[in-house]
């Protein structure tokens, strides 16, 4: 005699609830750092609109867009460093856009992180 397959479903199984013998207790709330990591990416912001004021200047994009075209990634960083120096900027492109990252300069305990991804191509 066979059974009718019921694919490991039963329909007399009812699931066990979970019953933890402890109290998972979490530690207290601080918001210390956060607001550390608001008022670091305030100087970040304004790195930004930096640099798209920069890049809306079309005899700039132009400099950045075809140093890029030509494969020149050290041109490509002069010209995004040229932006500003209070901050660490790098660039990767590719031939539909551009990606920028900023960060702040002290690297010793990083609070924050700018990144921006343009596109210039299809």
């Amino acid at each position: 005699m066979s059974y009718p397959s019921y694919g490991g479903w039963c329909p007399h199984y009812y699931p066990r609830p979970y019953y933890y013998s402890w109290i998972r207790e979490y530690p207290q709330i601080k918001t210390d750092t956060l607001n550390q990591s608001i008022q670091g990416y305030y100087p970040l912001m304004e790195e930004g609109y930096k640099i798209l004021n920069r890049l809306s200047d079309h005899s700039f994009a132009v400099q950045v867009m075809t140093a890029a075209q030509a494969g020149n990634k050290q041109e490509v960083d002069r010209l995004m460093k040229s932006i500003s120096s209070s901050s660490k900027i790098s660039s990767e492109f590719s031939p539909s856009g551009i990606g920028i990252t900023v960060d702040p300069l002290v690297e010793t305990d990083p609070c924050c992180k700018l990144a921006m991804f343009l596109k210039w191509g299809r």
